[in-house]
């Protein structure tokens, strides 16, 4: 995760039974709205993050929780809970908090919320999943009396996003320490100092959230929204159309057509930067042989399945990262470029058949993929590419499962063999998913490199790319890590999507981008048109 897998993770939560909803209550243009009703296409069995970092949980969390820092609706830093931050030297971070900012039950933030927040998710014990963007700091202090001071120990980059979104929300310290099981259920809703309160929740099914009149910031429009699980693609369609949800997030990207068909929604869309891709243990056979990577490389109709599932709303992936997450260093055109003269694996059976043949499992191997029941693409990804390695003579099953079941099964690095993985940055950068993806480090249990990828010149160029600042340096030692990745063919890339949301046409929402999971998206304007 990025992340969620933020990353930011694709999906989390389980199906649900489906009620219909009944029609939302909307006020006049002058006043607030009543109460929204917001479909998602699945919610998680908890409410805590650290324990269910994913898109959908992130969704409905960024309007409870949030950092001291924020993403503006250009993705840049901005000012959220602290009002202020600098960066001393290399490795020293000050954060000065904002006055009066109180938990949704009233109590106020203080800086030992802060530090409390900051250390569960460093501490081994609590197996947070968004430990590793905390990998690189070595003492979280207040150090005044609204005041927090970050100590790394090493020069990261990337560090400077993590305030801002999933892994820096901050939690009630109090509430932690009373509840560290249990916080995140029914029994202990998490407590905030985002703009609404988490008032009701059923697990896998309903969360409800009632707007704050105490928020520091921005006031809400709506008063109450609630959030219902719609697994089923249509079952959600027919919902828009009917007037029973306001929203959703998360389109499949085939579906716009039909959703902007329906004539009582707008259709919001933006570059996602995420990424699908098939990773593959190479700590046990047979992905430890380089030839039965690039053969299942060579096997997947990238842009096949861009052109099907996507409706040409994407591209097919070369490489891992997006070009746009270069931001900063190259640009989209120069990393086209730079991707051009990288190994390849244009679909290609015949070639295909020839990797397997000099590999140790010439004969072929059998091989069982999990994806998850919620995501829109996953379940057809997988039987695109089992139909195209059954002609190679591999014989992959597909194993359609719970979302919960999917990410818990990657996360415990156990029989990993090979896995699909769908994952949305938390920040663009451009060795956020590298460090997530191919780092030594991420290759142990919770850690995002399901592929088990270790090499040392490969974390040598990640050290450069986290602690350097100089994009000329950066971009260089970046380059020499898709070079060797590609090479290796240490993991799949299959597509980078655009994404897209629905709204009821009563309705505007301007602040939709690729965060939309990791910013408070209900008051980045949204109301009545």
């Amino acid at each position: 995760m990025h992340a969620h897998i933020t990353r930011r993770l694709f999906v989390a939560g389980s199906t649900a039974s489906v009620v219909m909803l009944s029609r939302a209550i909307r006020a006049s243009a002058q006043e607030p709205i009543e109460e929204v009703r917001w479909a998602l296409p699945s919610i998680n069995d908890t409410m805590f993050v650290p324990r269910a970092w994913s898109t959908y949980v992130g969704a409905i969390m960024s309007l409870v929780q949030e950092g001291p820092l924020a993403f503006g609706d250009d993705l840049s830093l901005q000012p959220a809970v602290a009002e202020s931050w600098k960066q001393v030297d290399d490795t020293t971070y000050v954060y000065t908090l904002r006055q009066g900012v109180t938990f949704g039950d009233g109590s106020p933030l203080t800086p030992d919320d802060v530090v409390a927040s900051f250390l569960y998710q460093m501490d081994p014990k609590s197996g947070s999943q968004l430990a590793a963007f905390f990998s690189s700091v070595d003492t979280v202090t207040a150090s005044g009396d609204n005041e927090v001071t970050v100590k790394l120990t090493a020069p990261n980059v990337q560090f400077q996003y993590t305030p801002a979104h999933m892994a820096g929300f901050l939690f009630s310290k109090k509430q932690l320490e009373e509840f560290p099981e249990d916080i995140g259920t029914p029994d202990a809703l998490p407590l905030g100092t985002g703009p609404y309160r988490l008032v009701e929740f059923t697990p896998a099914d309903t969360v409800v959230l009632e707007a704050r009149d105490d928020y520091w910031g921005t006031k809400p429009v709506a008063k109450r929204i609630i959030f219902s699980a719609i697994p089923d693609r249509q079952t959600r369609l027919l919902a828009a159309k009917n007037g029973d949800i306001d929203g959703t997030f998360d389109l499949a990207i085939s579906d716009i057509d039909q959703w902007k068909a329906l004539g009582n929604v707008d259709v919001i869309t933006a570059p996602s930067l995420g990424v699908f891709m098939l990773t593959m243990d190479q700590s046990a056979p047979p992905f430890d042989d380089i030839h039965v990577r690039k053969a299942i490389a060579y096997s997947v109709d990238r842009e096949g399945l861009v052109k099907a599932l996507l409706k040409s709303n994407g591209e097919p992936a070369t490489a891992l990262n997006p070009p746009e997450m270069w931001a900063g260093i190259m640009s989209p055109d120069e990393v086209r470029k730079f991707y051009a003269t990288l190994p390849s694996y244009r679909f290609d059976l015949d070639k295909a058949r020839a990797e397997l043949a000099q590999s140790k499992h010439a004969g072929g191997f059998e091989v069982t993929v999990p994806g998850s029941s919620a995501d829109p693409y996953m379940i057809n990804i997988l039987q695109s590419v089992s139909e195209n390695l059954k002609q190679i003579g591999i014989t992959m099953k597909v194993q359609e499962v719970d979302a919960n079941q999917w990410l818990a099964g990657y996360f415990r690095h156990e029989d990993l063999g090979m896995q699909i993985m769908a994952y949305y940055p938390d920040f663009a950068d451009a060795a956020n998913y590298p460090y997530l993806f191919y780092a030594s480090a991420n290759a142990v249990k919770d850690g995002m490199n399901g592929s088990n990828f270790k090499n040392s010149e490969v974390d040598k160029a990640l050290d450069v790319a986290n602690q350097k600042s100089d994009p000329k340096e950066r971009a260089e030692a970046l380059k020499t890590v898709f070079r060797i990745v590609n090479e290796d063919a240490a993991l799949v890339p299959i597509f980078w999507p655009d994404s897209a949301m629905a709204i009821s046409n009563e309705y505007k929402l301007t602040g939709y981008n690729a965060f939309w999971y990791n910013v408070p998206w209900a008051i980045r304007g949204f109301g009545l048109k």
